[in-house]
């Protein structure tokens, strides 16, 4: 046999299942659009060339171990052989589900082929497509890139209900009491996994082997589908412990609550008659990013979701992109788009996440209520990391935070995203903000304006601090730029060398403003503090002494809008 000649047998011969009713209605219809018939001597290449084509076109099924329109068995082949091998051949971009099953008491492989997002070739560098009857070359109009398919909804030829596990199923159950799926929770088990979307008639498809299978299901048809926990020591980029896990989601998350809660600490804080626990990673922030991993990765990729705690920040990374044109610059203002739709309408189902989309807001406002900074994301061509900091705990921004939405109400994350910035970076204009918000300048200002208002912000020409009783509240953490003050000058008889030479530089500073003035008319805070490298307060102490000497006057009432003329002499 080809394959065996090829390839290296992965160890025993998988437990050979029953094969359903629908494989004999298929082989007795033979080839059909979304069906491939092979005999059991195809080749490597030839069976790569028709899982190509099955892909390309809408997906479907190759059953090999038929010759002529009859059964003659398929000996020898190893459905992870087979895997592997369709994935090589295809330079890692295409990933099959094989079982072995019989018919007709003879032994036949099935092979389910995804509908590919993107245009494969076989290893020859020919580009085919299924008609139907015959591969075929794929016309040049229809090379476009096809939707994304909803891989979780995918149902596997050989699922059954033996692949799903009775006490994952119970694990749901217990999930739908006790958060918001009372209703749901009575059910009976099998409309239970229909309500959930997780039954296609009697099979079930790979959202519901990913929720609730067992573990021969797991291995059979997703063996990518693990979580590689990794922890490091301060500082330290080998990890001192590893743990694989290979589960149903529901039961992968709490394994993955007890591997970080262990290491996890937090700090209590108490304002007013509230008591606040500020943990190093906040639980409901994590779990938010794991499920995020879990539901937007790339399950056609045979990488894994990779999660590496250290004590100072979580990274996890998921295989496969952003999709749907969401980016780092936009993820907080794009509308959601679904990798696998089956998987996170069960989920939002369930109460694990929201079909709002509003998973990112959540981590953003739970981290930044607390001093931290934002979630950060690094953006791959076939991954996503998500870097969750755990920097030392702000205790005087966290009761400024508490006590203000007291008065206020709860700010929005829009609110805590600025004062977040403001906190750490002392000052910002505009277009920063803009940039931090993902929000249009026009946007920005309209958030901006009821912060000042409340007394939260102060504005100098076009730089934003925090308010000074804001700066009061956090004590040491921020001291506005003093304003410089001009004390009394005694001037000696005959000056000092020194003084001479601050004379000439202020004249030479007077000079440039003047200069300025006449260039562009009228010249501004930002301005001068371009020409001169000034900062805000010193480039407004110039412009005011320049005025108060005679040497300009101020045209304009608000900070945002004053600039200086050269004053006319009459």
């Amino acid at each position: 046999m080809a394959f065996v000649k090829a390839y290296l047998a992965y160890g025993t011969m998988p437990l050979m299942l029953n094969a359903p009713p629908d494989l004999s209605s298929l082989v007795r219809v033979g080839n059909a659009k979304d069906s491939v018939l092979l005999s059991p001597e195809v080749s490597p290449n030839d069976l790569a060339r028709h899982a190509v084509g099955l892909a390309n076109s809408s997906g479907g099924t190759l059953v090999v171990g038929v010759r002529d329109g009859k059964i003659s068995g398929a000996e020898d082949l190893h459905p992870l052989q087979v895997t592997h091998a369709l994935w090589e051949l295809t330079g890692g971009k295409l990933t099959v589900h094989c079982a072995n099953t019989t018919l007709e008491g003879k032994p036949i492989l099935v092979v389910s082929v995804p509908r590919s997002p993107v245009v494969l070739a076989t290893p020859s560098g020919e580009v085919l497509h299924w008609n139907g009857l015959q591969l075929e070359p794929l016309a040049a109009q229809s090379l476009d890139p096809a939707p994304l398919p909803d891989f979780s909804a995918s149902v596997p030829p050989t699922s059954s209900l033996a692949d799903i596990d009775p006490l994952e199923v119970h694990r749901l159950r217990g999930v739908l009491e006790s958060r918001r799926g009372a209703a749901l929770a009575e059910l009976p088990d099998m409309d239970l996994l229909r309500a959930l979307g997780l039954l296609e008639g009697e099979q079930p498809n790979l959202a519901g082997i990913l929720l609730c299978g067992t573990n021969k299901a797991l291995k059979r048809y997703l063996p990518q589908a693990e979580l590689d926990y990794y922890h490091h020591g301060a500082g330290d980029m080998e990890f001192e412990f590893r743990e694989t896990i290979h589960r149903p989601i529901p039961a992968m998350l709490e394994r993955l609550r007890e591997l970080v809660q262990a290491r996890n600490k937090y700090k209590t804080l108490h304002v007013g008659l509230f008591q606040i626990e500020v943990w190093d990673f906040d639980e409901v922030v994590y779990r938010e990013a794991i499920l995020n991993a879990l539901v937007h990765r790339d399950y056609t990729s045979r990488d894994t979701v990779q999660l590496h705690h250290f004590p100072n920040k979580l990274e996890i990374a998921n295989p496969g992109g952003f999709s749907g044109g969401i980016s780092v610059e936009n993820i907080l203002r794009h509308q959601p788009k679904r990798r696998n739709p089956t998987l996170a309408e069960a989920l939002a189902r369930l109460g694990y996440i929201e079909r709002a989309g509003i998973g990112v807001d959540r981590m953003y406002r739970l981290l930044l209520r607390h001093g931290k900074e934002p979630p950060e994301y690094t953006a791959y061509p076939d991954s996503v990391q998500l870097s969750i900091h755990n920097p030392d705990f702000d205790e005087a921004f966290t009761r400024f935070v508490a006590r203000k939405q007291e008065e206020m109400g709860a700010f929005s994350l829009d609110a805590l995203i600025v004062l977040s910035i403001l906190k750490r970076q002392g000052s910002a204009d505009k277009q920063q903000l803009s940039l931090a918000l993902q929000l249009p300048l026009e946007q920005t200002s309209r958030t901006l304006r009821p912060l000042e208002e409340a007394g939260l912000l102060w504005r100098e020409a076009e730089l934003w601090q925090l308010s000074s009783e804001a700066l009061q509240a956090l004590g040491k953490s921020f001291a506005r730029i003093p304003r410089p003050q001009t004390p009394p000058r005694i001037m000696p008889t005959s000056p000092t060398p020194m003084q001479r030479r601050a004379d000439s530089s202020r004249a030479e500073k007077r000079s440039t403003v003047l200069e300025v003035a006449r260039t562009l008319g009228s010249v501004a805070n930002r301005d001068v503090r371009q020409a001169l490298g000034l900062n805000l307060s010193q480039a407004s102490h110039l412009l005011r002494t320049m005025q108060q000497s005679g040497l300009l006057e101020k045209i304009g009432d608000s900070p945002r809008d004053t600039r200086y003329t050269i004053r006319q002499l009459t």
